[in-house]
C-alpha cells in the first residue's frame, strides 16, 4: 500500500509534523511519497517515508509558470495551491499496481490500523471516498486501485483539468471539484465504480469523523490544524 501527502514548509511545521508522528500506527511495508513544496523533511524521519520535491514535476511547474500572475479571489479558486495535490498523486500513483491513498498533511493517524484494514474499503470499487450530499466530496483522505484497467484514463483525465487550462468553467476550482468531475466523467462511461466512505453522514460537513474509519485517522481540516483534533470525533 501507498499513500501520498503534500505540503509546503509553514504547513509541515503547524500540522505536517503530526503525520510523523503517527507514522508508528500504520502497518509495516507501508510507504508515503511525500511531497515536498520548497522544504526538505527532517533527515531522521521514520522508514517507509519517500522525500520527493515538487520541482521535479514537469507538468505542475508549467501549470504554476502560466498561472505565476493569477491571485484568486478566494480559497475556493486557489487553483494553483491545489494544484499541487493532483499533480503529486497522479506522479505517485501513476506506475503504482497496488492500493494507492491519499493522505492530508493535516491528517492524525490516532491508533494502529490493522492489517488490510485500509485496503477492506475499496472492496469492488476503483475509489472509495468521503462523498456528501449536496457538495463536493471530501478529499482529505481516498483510496484508489491503482490495478484498474481504467486507471492510467482516470489520472490522464483528471489531469487533463490543469495541463489544459479546462478548470475554468467548474463551480471552484479545487481538487475537490476536478476529482469529483473526472469521476462523473470516467463512470459515465461505465468504466469505474466509486462507493461512499461516508455511510450514513452524507450529509454531514465533515463525514470522516464520524465514521468508523475516523477513529483510525482524523483530518484536522481548516481551524482544526490549530486543535490537533476535530470535535465532531471527540
Amino acid at each position: 500500500m501507498r499513500l501520498a501527502t503534500t505540503c509546503n514548509k509553514e504547513g509541515f511545521e503547524r500540522y505536517g509534523y503530526r503525520v510523523l508522528e503517527g507514522w508508528k500506527h500504520w502497518p509495516v511495508g507501508t510507504e508515503l511519497w511525500w511531497y515536498t513544496e520548497g522544504f526538505s523533511l527532517p533527515k531522521e524521519k521514520p522508514s517507509g517515508i519517500v522525500e520527493i520535491d515538487t520541482e521535479l514535476i514537469d507538468e505542475l511547474q508549467a501549470f504554476k509558470k502560466r498561472h505565476l500572475k493569477y491571485k484568486p479571489p478566494g480559497y475556493l479558486y486557489d487553483v494553483v495551491r491545489f494544484s499541487n495535490k493532483v499533480y503529486a498523486a497522479c506522479d505517485a500513483f501513476e506506475d503504482h499496481t497496488g492500493i494507492g491513498v491519499w493522505l492530508d498533511a493535516d491528517c492524525v493517524t490516532k491508533q494502529d490500523i490493522p492489517v488490510g484494514y485500509i485496503e477492506g474499503h475499496i472492496q469492488d470499487a476503483y475509489m472509495a471516498m468521503f462523498k456528501r450530499k449536496g457538495m463536493y466530496t471530501e478529499t482529505g483522505f481516498w483510496i484508489m486501485d491503482c490495478s484498474h484497467a481504467s486507471h492510467l484514463s482516470f489520472l490522464k483525465t483528471w489531469r487533463k483539468w490543469y495541463d489544459e487550462d479546462a478548470f475554468k468553467p467548474l463551480s471552484n476550482w479545487t481538487d475537490c471539484e476536478t476529482l469529483d468531475a473526472t469521476v462523473r466523467i470516467i463512470e459515465k462511461a461505465g468504466a469505474i465504480k466509486t462507493i461512499s466512505l461516508s455511510g450514513s453522514h452524507e450529509k454531514s460537513m465533515h463525514p470522516m469523523a464520524k465514521s468508523e474509519l475516523g477513529k483510525y485517522i482524523d483530518h484536522t481540516k481548516g481551524n482544526r490544524k490549530i486543535l490537533g483534533y476535530s470535535p465532531e470525533s471527540a
